[in-house]
């Protein structure tokens, strides 16, 4: 059979684009690295600099291809990018037949990568984060032998057969769960007994929530009970910093502040929050509900599919989080919001132990197991 001819399997892990495609491949390889079977893992990516930053700080160096780098705006940034993709797709074509499975994780480089895999008849295993298919997922799904699911998935492809699809959950790092809030508060310099927020605007940052937090910060300095410390971890987004930066001197901020582009250690992170305020995205969710913690939820309001918006009442559905809409609230109702929740302990605690329940912390053993028994098993009769 095979994948049988050779001591290791050969997995090939496309994921790129953003943090919430490259983190759960990470997890995944994680999981692969202790399912009890030999295996070598490849990961490919586009050359954005925030995915090579992202593979940097795991240790990773990827397989980069030229998919993503110029924005297709104008008739030279769409050649540019058809060129790319051409390049990537002759490129993958050359290197697919030593795998013995592909896994497509989210992101425009999956596209030449899983077609190529298809010509060469490479078994191909998706995972999807969201609760609807991204559109290269969307187009390769009657392609592949598998299709893992972060959440239920919505309006499923008709051409492919239910028994093909499987809700996995998104792969999460065993270490996000397991941070230590002591050692967390003395590395970031703040109060361990302190209410802290943690503003999480992912890997391409979140520029309107942004803004409306900077503007709550400001309120919840006249609002926030004088006999309560209040503090903020701030994941900015790298393109965002500055502005967030500008945006707060012009407010009355109380409490202490840790603000970054990024956070490296996310453990520490989720181990110091007692609400976060974050987007919608299926991989920054997953993280949420394995550390059992409350949100504040802005959908990314044009997401395709609306996506992040059927993401989010997952959680609501199970009072796990709070969806407020970017584009019909101030700062102030924000600011109310967060002290509204602050001020109710018990149900910050019932939000918290909801997103624990809903959270699949076998996700990326299961979908490890998807894997190595797709390169396994002999192909589907025709």
């Amino acid at each position: 059979m095979k994948g049988q001819s050779r001591e290791s399997l050969r997995v090939a892990v496309a994921a790129g684009g953003t943090g919430g495609h490259i983190m759960p491949a990470l997890a995944l390889a994680e999981a692969l690295r202790n399912i009890g079977h030999p295996v070598e893992t490849d990961f490919i990516c586009g050359n954005r600099p925030v995915e090579r930053e992202i593979y940097a700080q795991a240790g990773v160096s990827p397989r980069t291809f030229p998919v993503g780098a110029i924005t297709a705006r104008g008739a030279v940034g769409r050649a540019w990018q058809a060129v790319g993709l051409a390049y990537s797709f002759v490129r993958s074509l050359l290197m697919m037949r030593r795998y013995d499975v592909v896994v497509g994780m989210g992101g425009y480089i999956t596209g030449p990568v899983l077609s190529a895999a298809s010509m060469c008849r490479v078994p191909i295993v998706l995972h999807d984060s969201n609760t609807v298919l991204g559109r290269v997922n969307r187009l390769m799904a009657p392609k592949a032998r598998m299709i893992a699911c972060g959440m239920p998935l919505i309006d499923a492809p008709e051409e492919v057969d239910p028994a093909r699809i499987v809700e996995t959950g998104t792969p999460v790092r065993l270490s996000i769960s397991k941070g230590d809030r002591a050692e967390a508060a003395a590395t970031m310099y703040l109060q361990p007994d302190a209410f802290t927020l943690f503003i999480c605007g992912g890997s391409q940052g979140a520029e309107k929530p942004n803004a409306l937090a900077a503007e709550a910060l400001g309120r919840l300095a006249h609002l926030w009970p004088r006999n309560r410390p209040l503090q903020v971890i701030w994941a900015t987004g790298p393109r965002n910093v500055e502005t967030v930066r500008a945006a707060l001197q012009k407010q009355p901020i109380r409490g202490r502040l840790f603000i970054a582009p990024t956070i490296e250690r996310m453990d520490h992170a989720y181990a110091m929050a007692d609400l976060v305020i974050s987007r919608a995205g299926g991989s920054t969710l997953a993280e949420i509900m394995m550390c059992g913690l409350p949100s504040i939820i802005f959908p990314l309001p044009h997401a395709v599919g609306r996506h992040q918006h059927h993401n989010a009442r997952v959680l609501e559905r199970h009072n796990a989080a709070v969806i407020l809409d970017e584009t019909k609230i101030s700062g102030e109702d924000l600011a109310r919001q967060i002290i509204g929740l602050a001020l109710n302990p018990e149900r910050l605690t019932a939000m918290g132990a909801s997103a624990r329940r809903l959270a699949c912390p076998d996700a990326a053993r299961d979908l490890a197991r998807i894997v190595v028994e797709t390169a396994t098993s002999a192909p589907p009769a025709a």
